[in-house]
């Protein structure tokens, strides 16, 4: 008798509702797995048999054992299917009873003992599962308390065979359950503060800015002037994730492996990659394949150190993910779509040797061949979709030595003023950071003064931005505007951004 048992796998970092069939025909023994398995499925048959051996069931013999996992046209592949396999096994062969499955889906890796192992991406079948007809989910118990954070469905975990069917026929009860790793339940993890920064008020301010709107950010100056201190703190001063954007990052985080307890991520995410990252690491790819840093920062700070030095395909591969929020990669017969909303911070030094800069001029040794070909490494499309342009100074060895500045605000201060002023823009109507903002509903959320928009008229005659610079003008002098609680754009807020967005002199 044939028996359907409803699980799933990943595409992507994304679930899919995967039907797992079962049909036993006598016949020779034999083990038939049809719908396009990879490697980690076909695998499968020994695994399943010594479980079902070991936990004290039959295994079916002098019969043929054929497996579909429909739909037939996807390509699956992993272990995620062992559990559904063996408890339709035993549905098919009359072992347990069908009818106590009816509305369960069930995922989990099964060791050659019958235990239960956890599998990668279990965050994300289970929220695709939600929207089925599925109203309860068995998995493996150490993915059960990350999987306890999908609301809407009775999720059950179980570290045995046996344990998984005294579960499904209702022998063992779990008690109710909470979920840890909430935000009530542990600290965000803490980020160097920003009350440590000495001197660089004006990097403070523009740190600031950047925080409140999630403004791309670039920072050009000297060795050791404080570009990587500075862009360190910036997720310290991020207002806390909400719980969608939490259970987004730790579904990527579950895929990727990265996190050594089973608890949702509650703090942005701060990637830092190094400058000879590959294509592959830092946009995504790979088979199968996998988020690169732009995926893994998401919600979170991509820091990009020695900006010019990154592969020119690499930095042209930033176009799409900073402009879309997402990064698609396609190859023959597959194409992923991950998602990558992160803000960017890069920083570089003014020339190659690193001091071509107004306070020691005579220090350069670059020729201008050498600085233009090093200027020519970022093109202008880049440089373009950067919000905010900061030109860095070392600060002095008397700055250094003084004693701390004790009325320097701490990042839970600035924190609490940035909460402020998004909060504004909520008001407004919004549902992201000003960043996100569309031009086509500019007029609600882009009001000018009588000198502001005279200011940008004139800009734009004389051919000094472009039409996505505009644009991304207007984003800037928006998010100024709503640190200073004001309800319209205002001549003052055009042109601090129209500062702020003038390229430094290393690269014009």
């Amino acid at each position: 008798m044939a028996f359907r048992l409803l699980s799933g796998d990943l595409f992507g970092i994304e679930g899919r509702e995967v039907e797992v069939e079962v049909d036993l025909i006598p016949a020779l023994s034999s083990f038939v797995i049809s719908g396009l398995p990879g490697k980690g499925i076909r695998e499968s048959r020994e695994r399943i048999r010594s479980a079902l051996e070991n936990s004290g069931f039959r295994y079916p013999d002098r019969h043929r054992i054929v497996i579909n996992l429909a739909p037939a046209s996807w390509h699956k592949d992993g272990a995620a299917f062992d559990l559904p396999i063996a408890i339709s096994i035993l549905a098919a062969s009359g072992q347990i009873a069908p009818e106590s499955l009816r509305g369960w889906a069930v995922l989990g890796e099964l060791a050659l003992d019958g235990r239960v192992r956890s599998i990668a991406g279990c965050l994300g079948i289970i929220t695709r599962l939600r929207r089925s007809a599925v109203r309860s989910v068995l998995v493996p118990a150490s993915n059960h308390s990350l999987a306890l954070a999908v609301e809407g469905l009775h999720v059950v975990g179980a570290s045995t065979l046996q344990e998984a069917l005294a579960v499904i026929r209702g022998e063992r009860i779990d008690p109710p359950a909470t979920v840890p790793g909430a935000p009530s339940d542990r600290p965000e993890e803490p980020f160097p503060d920003l009350s440590e920064v000495r001197g660089h008020h004006h990097a403070r301010r523009v740190l600031e800015i950047s925080a409140t709107g999630e403004h791309s950010l670039l920072m050009v100056g000297p060795p050791g002037s404080g570009k990587s201190f500075l862009a360190r703190r910036l997720p310290g001063i991020l207002p806390p994730m909400n719980q969608n954007q939490q259970v987004e990052v730790t579904q990527i985080h579950d895929v990727c492996g990265e996190f050594a307890h089973q608890q949702l991520v509650i703090s942005r995410p701060f990637r830092a990659p190094h400058h000879s990252v590959s294509w592959a690491g830092l946009i995504g790819g790979g088979s199968p394949p996998m988020p690169g840093e732009v995926t893994r920062a998401h919600h979170g700070v991509l820091f990009l150190d020695e900006f010019p030095e990154l592969a020119r395909r690499s930095l042209e591969a930033l176009r799409e993910p900073l402009e879309e929020g997402s990064v698609t990669i396609s190859r023959s017969g597959w194409s992923r779509k991950f998602p990558s909303r992160f803000l960017l911070v890069a920083a570089m030094n003014p020339c190659p040797c690193g001091y071509a800069s107004a306070s020691s001029p005579t220090r350069c040794r670059c020729s201008p061949t050498t600085l233009a070909n090093y200027r020519a490494r970022i093109s202008g499309p880049i440089i373009d979709r950067v919000d905010l342009h900061l030109q860095i100074e070392p600060i002095s060895a008397q700055q250094l030595l003084d004693p701390p500045d004790r009325s320097l605000e701490s990042s839970a201060v600035v924190r609490r003023r940035i909460e402020q002023a998004r909060q504004r823009a909520t008001d407004r109507g919004q549902q992201g950071p000003n960043r996100d903002l569309e031009w086509s509903d500019h007029d609600g959320w882009a009001p000018l003064s009588r000198e502001a928009r005279q200011l940008l008229l004139d800009g734009q005659q004389q051919g000094e931005v472009s039409t996505r610079g505009l644009t991304r003008w207007l984003r800037l002098a928006r998010t100024i505007a709503d640190m200073r609680s004001g309800e319209q754009i205002e001549a003052v807020d055009l042109l601090e951004a129209m500062t702020l967005r003038t390229p430094s002199s290393s690269l014009v």
